[in-house]
């Protein structure tokens, strides 16, 4: 698993090709996945080439410095990232589905009802001039 590709960090690498088994156990695969940003004129990459597994049960925990790129790499994983940030490519593959060609509609379904984010401070994360649901 390679968290914090930016700042260099190396947990754990998972470079092995899996079994059918292990594959039907992966509830999700981020596999080589880069975000962006363009900003005068150039590319910002906050997630450069993150590959990652979580299979069923498992908890994963991503930490690091400020900006090394871990509410990036959540938010891609729902497709949450706006403009003009944009995934440059890779695969996020929850369930055996890509999620990176979907509609919008589509990951409306999926979002909230099988994928969330627990925000550390949730009262921080909230805007209190909207309601919930607008």
């Amino acid at each position: 698993m390679k968290v914090g590709a930016q700042s260099g960090q190396l947990l754990e690498s998972n470079k092995n090709i899996p079994s059918s088994e292990e594959i039907q156990e992966n509830l999700i695969e981020v596999e080589d996945v880069t975000v962006a940003f363009r900003a005068n004129g150039r590319d910002l990459k906050p997630v450069d080439n993150i590959s990652f597994h979580i299979k069923r049960g498992e908890i994963l925990g991503m930490v690091g410095e400020s900006g090394s790129g871990k509410t990036i790499t959540a938010l891609s994983m729902m497709r949450l990232i706006e403009p003009p940030g944009r995934i440059n490519g890779g695969h996020i593959i929850y369930r055996g589905m890509d999620l990176l060609p979907k509609s919008e509609s589509q990951m409306r379904k999926i979002r909230g009802r099988e994928i969330a984010m627990i925000w550390q401070d949730p009262m921080a994360s909230l805007n209190p001039v909207k309601r919930i649901g607008d």
